[in-house]
């Protein structure tokens, strides 16, 4: 087995299959502190939840719902982000002619197929500078800004979330030896 930076090993086996392993990035203070305000959020909710039943005015109880539905969805980006971020792994396959792919969350996730003769444009996302965006996707507290790239029947796909760059070239490097990529 290799590895490629901190975070993602490789591994080869005897019937030309590649097996790669991202594993999402691990800050344990950043895990407490995302647990922190998932539970505090959590917390929050439950109290609103709570006083809408004492409440008399309608006006008020409308606003209540609202709220709880702005919170619900917050609710399950937190848990979501946080349950990656605790047990998520990126499962890459290179086998047969294929790119299999599975964002794999305690065991579960779909995987997805790429053949490799629909593959066109492998590439490392390159970041736009100064962009809102783009500093959101690469925040601890999401599930985004993936830096691999390429084009499959006319759409975009992204694999590799939040990877160093030389990390991400590298993994290019591993991929389209497999595909027998001339670049």
């Amino acid at each position: 087995m290799e590895y490629i930076g901190k975070r993602i090993s490789v591994k080869k086996k005897e019937d030309h299959e590649i097996s790669i392993v991202i594993l999402s990035s691990q800050d344990k203070i950043k895990n407490i502190l995302l647990f922190a305000w998932f539970f505090a959020w959590t917390v929050s909710g439950i109290i609103v939840f709570t006083s809408y039943f004492t409440i008399n005015d309608n006006n008020t109880k409308i606003a209540i719902i609202v709220w709880l539905g702005f919170w619900a969805y917050f609710e399950f980006k937190a848990f979501k982000a946080f349950t990656w971020r605790k047990f998520g792994v990126e499962r890459i396959k290179l086998k047969e002619g294929k790119l299999f792919y599975k964002r794999d969350v305690a065991g579960r996730g779909k995987i997805k197929v790429y053949d490799f003769n629909f593959m066109k444009d492998l590439k490392v996302v390159e970041p736009k500078e100064n962009s809102f965006i783009e500093n959101v996707n690469n925040s601890y507290w999401v599930i985004a800004g993936e830096k691999i790239s390429f084009d499959y029947y006319g759409k975009e796909i992204k694999i590799g979330i939040q990877l160093e760059k030389a990390d991400a070239d590298e993994l290019i490097k591993v991929i389209k030896k497999k595909m027998s990529y001339k670049s």
